[in-house]
Formats: structure tokens, C-alpha cells, sequence
């Protein structure tokens, strides 16, 4: 067994981290900041909020035609609470690196869009009283990462094991149980914004944008699962 993986290793390996560098995922995560810092340019230097008016997504500006708000609000944050972009930002950066190794480039970008856009559609048709705020934020793209993670877990597991990363020194990572543990978590998750939407429980947050990320991320996993690279590698079998 020890021989057949250090042939793999040796073989693949090399290629297999080449064709995975998370750089969408970097790509993403830098286009946050530049938006961020574009906003907080406008705001505090011009004193103008057009740059935020322009790109997030509201009611009005639907109306008006203005449809790529679907997807242009989720690069948008608030300009005087950093930590609502630094949360989102480390959450996308830190799954989407693991995700984009598993997916793929394409998957990976059709997954962050897809989050934003349904995200978008939830609150459009589901926000209620959000209407009159408007919609800024990555939350629904941190959601469909979420549901997508847990699904990858196992996957991201055997890839690890097959391609020789340090497992020794990350062994609660890759833990099973740990595995449990996020997809608990998870799922806690998506049921308190199930269950703010359905008690219409104020917390300042779009719970409709949130849960429709995070169907999207179940849906984009289940009709388009992960193909397991065990199974249509015949010499990773041989780690089974």
C-alpha cells in the first residue's frame, strides 16, 4: 500500500496541486476588498455613497433595470463595520481554498455566483421589511459554501490522504468526527435561518438571503456531486 501511494504521490502529485491552486478563490476574496476599499474611498474622501447606491441591490433599482445588483451587492459591505467584510472574507477564503481543490476552478466560480444570485432572488421575492435597506453583503455566497463543505468533507479527506498532505499535523481536521461536527454545526445554522424566516425574528441580517444561498449550495451538490477520485483512481483504491 505504502509503495503504490508513493508511486501516485510521485506521479501526480506535482500536477494535481498545479491544476488546484485555489486562484479563484484568491480572486474572489482580493475582489472584496478592492470593493470595499472603493466604497470606503467614495464615502469618506468624495463623501459620496453612489459607488454603494450603484451596485447594491435594491428594490428601485431592479425596477429600473439595474439586474446585475443580483450579483454585485455580495462584493459590497458596510463601510464602518469591518468585521462584517473580514468575516465573510476569511470564511469564503478558507473554504473556497479547500472547495476549489475538490471542484475545480469553474465549479468553485459557479458556486460563489450562484450563492450570490439566489441569495439575491431570496431577498428580492422573500425579504419583507429588508426591502427598505437594500442588500449588501457575501453572506448568501458564505451559505452555499457552507452546504457545499459539508458535502465535500469526505472527499477533501481522501484527496488529502491520496496527495500526501501532512495529515499527522492536522489530525482534528481530519478527524471523521470532526467531520460530524461541521455538518452538525451546519445544519444548526440553517435551521435558525429557517426558523428567523418563519417567525420573522429580527436580527438585522436577511435570513431569506442566507437560506436561499444555502439551498442553492445543498442543490449544486446534490445535482451535481463531487466525482470521487478514489473511485476513478485505480491506484487510490489501494488506500481503501
Amino acid at each position: 500500500m505504502k509503495k503504490d501511494k508513493m508511486i501516485l504521490v510521485k506521479d501526480s502529485s506535482s500536477l494535481y496541486f498545479l491544476k488546484t491552486l485555489p486562484w479563484v478563490t484568491q480572486a474572489l476574496t482580493t475582489l472584496l476588498f478592492i470593493f470595499y476599499f472603493i466604497q470606503i474611498t467614495f464615502l469618506f474622501v468624495f463623501g459620496s455613497t453612489w459607488f454603494r447606491s450603484f451596485f447594491a441591490l435594491t428594490t428601485d433599482g431592479v425596477l429600473h433595470g439595474r439586474l446585475w445588483e443580483f450579483l454585485t451587492y455580495a462584493f459590497l459591505h458596510d463601510e464602518v463595520e469591518p468585521p462584517h467584510l473580514l468575516t465573510n472574507a476569511i470564511v469564503i477564503y478558507f473554504l473556497g481554498n479547500q472547495l476549489e481543490k475538490v471542484l475545480g476552478h469553474l465549479r468553485l466560480a459557479l458556486l460563489f455566483l450562484g450563492g450570490a444570485i439566489s441569495g439575491g432572488l431570496g431577498w428580492y421575492f422573500f425579504g419583507g421589511p429588508m426591502h427598505e435597506h437594500g442588500l449588501i453583503g457575501a453572506s448568501g455566497v458564505v451559505f452555499s459554501f457552507l452546504l457545499a463543505f459539508a458535502f465535500c468533507l469526505q472527499e477533501i479527506w481522501i484527496r488529502s490522504i491520496i496527495f500526501n498532505q501532512d495529515i499527522d499535523s492536522n489530525r482534528f481536521i481530519f478527524n471523521p468526527n470532526f467531520f460530524l461536527i461541521i455538518q452538525v454545526l451546519v445544519l444548526v445554522f440553517v435551521i435558525f435561518e429557517a426558523l428567523c424566516v418563519v417567525f420573522d425574528i429580527p436580527t438585522g441580517s436577511s435570513h431569506t438571503a442566507h437560506l436561499a444561498g444555502a439551498i442553492f449550495g445543498y442543490l449544486y451538490l446534490k445535482l451535481w456531486p463531487v466525482r470521487s477520485y478514489q473511485s476513478s483512481c485505480p491506484r487510490a483504491q489501494s488506500l481503501r
